[in-house]
């Protein structure tokens, strides 16, 4: 695991990820990092030392009275390696997705998120 975030150099690729992979990763953030916190926007990047990482924004999102997820937006990014069974190699520190949802929550209204993966 890398002690600080990756310097990407590129996007290669915007798609999508697997269910057993979102799963994994769904159950990791939920582990380490707490409750409320969804993986989207899967992106395949090259960093600065050439190699090539699965990169996810993580939405601080919930879900509403109206029983729909809602989201205030990107609070930290998980960096997955492809090549090694998509093992975690970077993901943003508790404080700082701490820090970072606060902020967006004090600043902006929550918008309605798709169902499923986004």
């Amino acid at each position: 695991m890398l002690d600080t975030e990756p310097q990407v150099t590129a996007v290669l690729q915007e798609g999508e990820i697997s269910d057993e992979v979102d799963y994994a990763v769904a159950m990791y953030l939920d582990r380490e990092r707490g409750f409320g916190l969804t993986a989207c926007k899967p992106r395949l990047v090259q960093i600065a030392d050439g190699s090539q990482l699965v990169m996810l924004s993580l939405d601080s999102t919930f879900r509403g009275d109206d029983n729909k997820i809602y989201g205030y937006g990107e609070v930290g990014r998980i960096y997955l390696d492809p090549n090694n069974n998509f093992e975690v190699m970077y993901c943003s520190p508790a404080d700082e997705i701490e820090k970072n949802r606060t902020e967006l929550v004090e600043t902006v209204e929550p918008e309605e998120r798709p169902r499923g993966k986004y």
